[in-house]
């Protein structure tokens, strides 16, 4: 269900949703996801294009709080069961992006909700977000861009993030009960296209290893100007729908081999722009579907575009 973030006046978040997110083998918890419009993020990582929505200027005070109340009201169903995703296209604890101002309004307005999801980088997990944290009733979980665990590859990414910066995130958000999610990228920008599937399964397992309970894969997408330079370059292939496919199917195989309690997703937004072989596109975004649903591997989906 999509609900347009425009109807009630401003301010608005420029993305607002409901859906389904799996948790579990057929299992899933519906969740209020919010695009919040703000301050665009600092690190400037060169596969991102998140930033297109937000604006340079520090987000004014009360700004949030409306956008969030605004998605609320719009709801017709109780939602003590439910998640709240706040992303902000950058960082929660970026006081020019979420002002702390306003967190206790922003606490106040998710007290209804089971979980409150923020996203964070990695080396902006300390206090801040342990003051966040003791203001909310619900469950807090942070998700951070891992991306890749090849520290080459990462380091050319401008992230300003290193593996060792993942790991004391993690840690740190184990040590105060806070929940990890991570982001994984399919076919980053300088690395081997040849193997973007097995490096998406080993950014997943490093993830779940440092105790993340939720890994989404993310084909990256190839639509900024940097991106398209890089991809004139011959330094970035965009990933094709059926190595989605398959990573998904691979990350799927290992978690349950290890008889790990990690839910991995591949992002199905905007999947059908995707590369992909007009033959076998329908039936590969229903496997992927079916995947993320039940949690289980599948066979992957036939076709001659091999």
């Amino acid at each position: 269900m999509h609900i347009d973030p425009h109807a009630q006046g401003e301010p608005r978040a420029y993305g607002v949703s409901v859906e389904h997110e799996p948790i579990g083998e057929h299992l899933t918890r519906p969740t209020l996801t919010l695009l919040l419009t703000a301050r665009r993020c600092p690190v400037e990582c060169v596969f991102c294009d998140l930033w297109r929505h937000n604006h340079a200027e520090p987000t004014p005070r009360g700004s949030i709080p409306q956008q969030i109340a605004a998605a609320i009201d719009s709801l017709s169903s109780p939602v003590s069961s439910w998640s709240i995703k706040l992303y902000n296209g950058g960082n929660f604890t970026d006081p020019q992006s979420i002002p702390p101002a306003d967190w206790p309004a922003i606490a106040e307005l998710c007290d209804p909700f089971e979980r409150v999801i923020v996203e964070n980088h990695a080396t902006m997990c300390g206090d801040r977000l342990l003051r966040f944290h003791d203001l909310l009733r619900s469950k807090l979980e942070v998700a951070i861009g891992l991306e890749t665990s090849d520290p080459n590859v990462l380091a050319r990414q401008k992230k300003k993030m290193t593996l060792e910066d993942f790991a004391q995130a993690a840690e740190f958000l184990r040590g105060n009960d806070i929940t990890l999610r991570c982001f994984v990228m399919l076919q980053l920008p300088y690395a081997d296209p040849e193997r973007c599937v097995g490096d998406a399964v080993r950014a997943v397992q490093h993830a779940a290893d440092a105790g993340a309970g939720f890994v989404a894969i993310i084909p990256t997408r190839s639509d900024t100007v940097e991106m398209q330079q890089i991809v004139a370059s011959g330094e970035f292939v965009p990933p094709r729908l059926r190595q989605l496919e398959t990573a998904l199917r691979e990350s799927l195989a290992w978690g349950h081999a290890q008889r790990l309690h990690c839910v991995v997703t591949a992002d199905t937004w905007d999947i059908e722009t995707v590369r992909h072989c007009p033959d076998c596109q329908a039936s590969r975004i229903a496997n992927i579907e079916k995947m993320n649903l039940t949690q289980q591997p599948r066979p992957l989906t036939r076709c001659s575009c091999r």
